[in-house]
């Protein structure tokens, strides 16, 4: 089965990166697929070669936290920076980063903003992985996966 490039985008986007813990995405170098694997509940593939994938937020890395509160701080002005720090404090950064509708802090616009960045961060692992997988393919002589630009996060509205 070909790996496509939503496949790869959800196993980061939802990767705990915790084989001790909550477990983590792997992919299978000899069987060429992805799967999930935990110390608590391993997979039998666990002692075929593989690689962990990245994560997007590994567990107890507060990666996004920080990413989060940077873009805000390069983004919004002093006022709307502080109110979201004030919502945070209460709600938590979690939530801070999610939209009004959902009990988040966010306005659309805002989190358009946000989402466009996450899904950049996202593209950009997929690619990491992609490129990784193709390098494996050539080491053992295999045919190497294309990208498939055909499932990849959206535009930012505002900039097409």
């Amino acid at each position: 089965m070909t790996i496509t490039d939503r496949m790869l985008i959800g196993a980061i986007a939802n990767n705990p990166a915790n084989y001790a813990g909550d477990g983590e995405w792997r992919y299978s170098i000899t069987q060429k697929l992805l799967f999930f694997s935990k110390a608590a509940t391993p997979d039998p593939k666990d002692h075929e070669p593989f690689f962990a994938l990245p994560a997007l937020d590994p567990d107890g890395s507060q990666r996004r936290e920080h990413a989060f509160r940077a873009f805000i701080r390069r983004r919004w002005p002093p006022e709307r920076q502080r109110e979201l720090e004030r919502f945070a404090e209460r709600r938590g950064w979690s939530l801070a980063m999610e939209l009004k509708y959902g009990g988040g802090a966010l306005e659309d616009y805002e989190a358009e903003e946000w989402q466009y960045v996450v899904n950049r961060e996202l593209r950009r692992l997929t690619l990491e992985v992609r490129k990784r997988i193709i390098d494996l393919d050539g080491e053992a002589g295999g045919e190497a996966q294309p990208p498939d630009p055909t499932h990849t996060p959206e535009e930012n509205p505002r900039t097409r």
